[in-house]
């Protein structure tokens, strides 16, 4: 099994093919960067890089195969999603290749009750897909995963 081949599907070439690790850099630059205002702290090494990126390819195999899904990404795959759109150029022809239209981001914020059970409800429809389109959800969904973005980022985040 490679790196892209899934234990249930196999992600489309136009995702399978695209070069993202331009953005694995500029998570580690960043991160570098960054960790001057935090004692030095890193948060995102090369291991971590790698398994966003991958990640990352497979919820945007998810945006394809599902476009009515409101999808919610994770903490890594949004920091990667987010680093993707800011390369405004690359961004749009990659979603033109994928999707055949540009694919909006849209942050949710808020925190009233109404707000985080939309956002619950779409990280669960998102985990169950993971689920069934790859055999396993990914590392980035998980509890403590989500508790550390819940805590540091304030970011809702999803896909409509």
């Amino acid at each position: 099994m490679t790196l892209f081949d899934t234990a249930t599907r196999t992600l489309p070439e136009s995702i399978a093919a695209l070069d993202l690790s331009y953005l694995g850099r500029k998570l580690l630059d960043d991160d570098a960067f960054e960790a001057k205002r935090r004692n030095g702290e890193r948060l995102w090494d090369e291991q971590r890089v790698e398994r966003a990126l991958v990640e990352y390819k497979q919820f945007l195999a998810l945006m394809k195969w599902s476009p009515e899904a409101v999808l919610v990404p994770s903490e890594d795959i949004d920091e990667v999603w987010h680093t993707h759109v800011l390369n405004t150029a690359r961004y749009q022809a990659d979603c033109e290749t994928i999707f055949g239209r540009f694919q909006h981001h849209f942050p949710t914020f808020g925190e009233s009750e109404e707000v985080q059970d939309e956002h619950m409800k779409g990280r669960d429809e998102t985990m169950r897909l993971f689920e069934e389109a790859f055999g396993a959800v990914p590392e980035s969904y998980t509890f403590n995963a989500y508790l550390r973005c819940s805590g540091r980022c304030g970011r809702r985040c999803r896909r409509e």
